[in-house]
């Protein structure tokens, strides 16, 4: 990343003065502070390793406080008779300064993001009756609130003309953006407001299977304040973070992705709830899910063993852990309203392979079974042995034993190109389960949406194989018996 340089002037430490540098990238985040030390070869000791905040002011008048400083090295310039400090700030607070700052706490932030309208389905505006645009005045909608804090969705949009003279421009533009708004009943650290934006962040992701691009973040505290006539009013404050913005590097290589899920049916589904009642639990198999979709390179042997590995941790983190919790879950949850007589069949699908420990092979059973809910396509592959070769599959190119491709199917690199969107189907189901959404019919209807039908387009796949290697045969014999014919 690019450092520009900002300006020099003063930082203030313990009640000392020091002269210092600062180098700035405002669009991604980068920020790096340069201490001097008038001594040609300073004390290692003499700044401390690691700052929780300073603050300083350039010799333009441009105030900030740095927080979370990191050292990241030391130059002895001799010859100039000073040693250089360099530290590398994970945020900076604009325009806040002075010898006697503590640490900023703040009541409120706004995280405003980019291309998210069509996800949030609100508008700043709206059409009238008589085709006129209006301003909306009430743009928001609150997508998760506690006893500690409240999580709004809030669209920002610039005004309509309001005189003559406004309309008289060749050019009227009008912008809009999404933002999300998380709100402390008391004062915080801002670290506490990023733990809950990254968690919002993810299921804004999980929705629109991309990421996400974060343009600008603003706070309001209780000891930043201006007077408007009689009145003390809080004044926006604008926040700086590599730490926010090191995902929004690529806005312009990144794909469209399929909409996928909106807002309101996050909503309706009570999904913000449910998520973060369960985010550390779910996070993992997120993070593995969203790896696949966000990378622009990833090999279908790759994506395998993510999204394989993503559905082996789910089913660890909610459905069984151990070897005694599965039998436990056969018998309670899984057979629990199925006929007698198929007891011992589902049984022996569901335990084989797994003797001393829990395999990969009855977890995807388990999970193909879906309790009986859903019925899932699997493609060529003869449904009871498709946790098999799955599970063959992904130790092959795990572990590369040429000994298993000669016992196992194996799919091949081309296969599984398609089985992989037959196994992110299953996981997906898993995903909207524990976002809240229950009715099955609605959830296939998404899934299929998304995906079509994969069982039926590796049908086609195979019967297009067969007629044209069919037709090449017919072309062979014809071309010999034209040769024969020649020949005589």
């Amino acid at each position: 990343m690019k450092l520009n340089y900002t300006g020099s002037g003063k930082v203030f430490f313990q009640e000392t003065e020091y002269d210092c540098d600062l180098y700035l990238n405002e669009e991604q985040g980068g920020i790096l502070l340069k201490i001097n030390v008038y001594r040609q070869i300073a004390s290692y000791l003499e700044l401390p390793l690691e700052m929780d905040f300073i603050s300083g002011e350039l010799s333009n008048g441009f105030r900030f406080t740095l927080l979370e400083c990191t050292r990241t090295g030391l130059q002895h310039l001799i010859s100039y008779g000073k040693s250089v400090f360099s530290y590398s700030v994970k945020y900076m607070i604009k325009g806040i300064g002075s010898k006697d700052i503590n640490q900023i706490t703040f009541n409120k932030i706004v995280f405003q993001l980019s291309d998210t309208m069509e996800w949030g389905n609100i508008s700043g505006y709206s059409v009238g009756d008589n085709y006129e645009l209006k301003q909306e005045n009430e743009a928001e909608s609150v997508l998760y609130q506690n006893d500690n804090f409240s999580v709004k969705y809030i669209v920002n949009s610039s005004m309509l003309p309001v005189s003559n003279w406004d309309l008289l421009k060749e050019n009227i533009t009008l912008k809009q953006s999404g933002n999300i708004e998380i709100s402390f009943n008391e004062e915080k650290y801002i670290k506490e407001f990023e733990d809950v934006y990254k968690k919002v962040k993810r299921l804004i992701e999980l929705s629109m299977l991309r990421t996400i691009t974060l343009k600008k973040v603003t706070g309001w505290s209780k000891d930043n304040k201006r007077l408007i006539g009689k009145e003390e009013y809080e004044w926006p404050i604008d926040i700086i973070s590599y730490d926010f913005f090191y995902d929004s590097l690529d806005e312009d290589i990144k794909s469209i992705r399929y909409k996928w899920i909106c807002r309101p049916e996050l909503i309706e589904n009570n999904s913000f709830e449910k998520y973060f009642q369960k985010y550390e639990t779910l996070e993992p198999v997120v993070e593995l899910y969203l790896e696949i979709l966000e990378a622009r390179d990833m090999s279908p042997v790759r994506a395998f063993l993510n999204i394989t590995q993503a559905l082996e941790t789910y089913h660890a983190r909610f459905k069984a852990n151990t070897l005694e919790d599965f039998k436990k879950r056969i018998k309670n949850v899984i057979l629990k309203n199925r006929p007698e007589s198929c007891h011992k069949e589902d049984t022996e699908f569901l335990m084989k392979g797994s003797k001393k420990y829990l395999t990969l092979q009855s977890r995807l059973a388990d999970l193909l079974l879906a309790e009986f809910k859903i019925w899932f396509g699997t493609g060529d592959i003869d449904r009871l042995e498709f946790p098999r070769v799955i599970a063959k599959t992904r130790n092959y190119y795990t572990h590369y034993n040429e000994s298993i491709k000669k016992k196992e199917r194996i799919l091949t690199s081309k296969e599984l190109v398609m089985y992989n969107k037959i196994l992110l189907y299953i996981l997906e189901y898993y995903l909207l389960s524990e976002l809240g959404f229950t009715d099955v019919i609605a959830i296939r209807k998404k899934l299929n949406n998304r995906w079509g039908n994969i069982s039926e387009s590796l049908s086609i796949q195979k019967e297009s194989r067969k007629m044209f290697s069919k037709k090449m045969e017919e072309n062979d014999e014809k071309s010999k018996e034209d040769e024969d014919n020649n020949t005589e």
